[in-house]
């Protein structure tokens, strides 16, 4: 296609005739019929077949499914599927890539032709596990198959529960065979991943998340936080926070304790809040707060 600025009239025009060609011959258009739907009769043979080349990539990437059915070495013979074109129109190539390895995993196959599979990026960028690795615990999360990986240099055997991100990038949470113990293992750090069976693993109880807010997801241990509230900043407080499993009257301020099992959300709000909150305790979430507002100005 001409490049921005230019005419881009002709090109259009170019591949309304060819989807025209394609729809009028769904058994599949000859060689000929795309040429003649094609124009440019003055151009040179192998000019043409380099430019119905060019507008042919140009329909699938538009959402279209243009294929050449013909056996190896014949004249083409093309082809348009049906397919719905909106996913592959409406999403960038890595948010469809991302579905595609989510619908891979729970097993829908067939939506890859509705997402354009070919043209996906499949290389894992530095921060992420391989598409691959993540796929198969993905996929044998979703069909209760026995998962086999070597990590941290031991083989394990494990009864996959559930996979999830977190602040190493994805978890799979899991029960290793032969313990009662569930534990969480980073996926980019497991290896010779394998599985087993669809059904050979257990089905481990869900971890329940009681809300969509982020702040009630479990992602850190329980910990207990107390805030220092002026008692006419109660409601803003709430509102962010939600309610305090406990609040004491302090010194002319309100003392609230909060669970907290996500931190980085927790300080984010805290973040917000400003002045209206102090942190009484415990020390290690002050401290962390502190590191991280100190890490911040440093890169300023």
């Amino acid at each position: 296609m001409p490049a921005p600025g230019r005419d881009q009239s002709a090109p259009m025009e170019r591949l309304v005739r060819l989807i025209g060609a394609l729809t009028q011959h769904p058994q599949g258009a000859p060689l000929p019929v795309m040429l003649t739907a094609l124009g440019s009769a003055d151009a040179a043979p192998e000019a043409r077949r380099r430019m119905l080349s060019r507008d042919i990539d140009q329909l699938n990437l538009l959402g279209y499914d243009v294929r050449n059915v013909a056996e190896a070495g014949a004249d083409g013979v093309y082809v348009m599927r049906a397919r719905d074109n909106r996913l592959q129109v409406l999403l960038t190539p890595e948010q469809r890539g991302e579905l595609l390895r989510a619908a891979l995993a729970a097993g829908l196959d067939d939506l890859g032709g509705h997402l354009g599979a070919t043209d996906l990026p499949t290389a894992p960028s530095a921060a992420n596990p391989s598409p691959p690795t993540l796929d198969l615990v993905q996929r044998g999360t979703t069909r209760h198959c026995l998962v086999r990986f070597t990590y941290k240099g031991e083989p394990r055997v494990v009864h996959p529960g559930q996979v999830h991100s977190g602040p190493s990038g994805w978890y799979l949470r899991a029960r290793e065979e032969g313990s009662g113990i569930v534990k969480e293992y980073v996926v980019s750090r497991m290896s010779d991943v394998a599985l087993g069976d669809p059904g050979s693993a257990d089905v481990l109880d869900e971890v329940s998340r009681p809300t969509l807010d982020p702040l009630s997801w479990g992602e850190d241990p329980p910990t207990e936080v107390v805030l220092a509230v002026e008692p006419d900043q109660l409601v803003l407080v709430e509102n962010l926070l939600g309610p305090p499993t406990r609040t004491e009257d302090g010194a002319g301020e309100s003392l609230t304790t909060y669970v907290v099992t996500n931190r980085a959300v927790f300080r984010c709000r805290l973040y917000e809040l400003s002045t209206r909150v102090r942190v009484v305790a415990p020390d290690d979430v002050r401290d962390e707060m502190l590191a991280e507002l100190r890490a911040m100005v440093g890169t300023r």
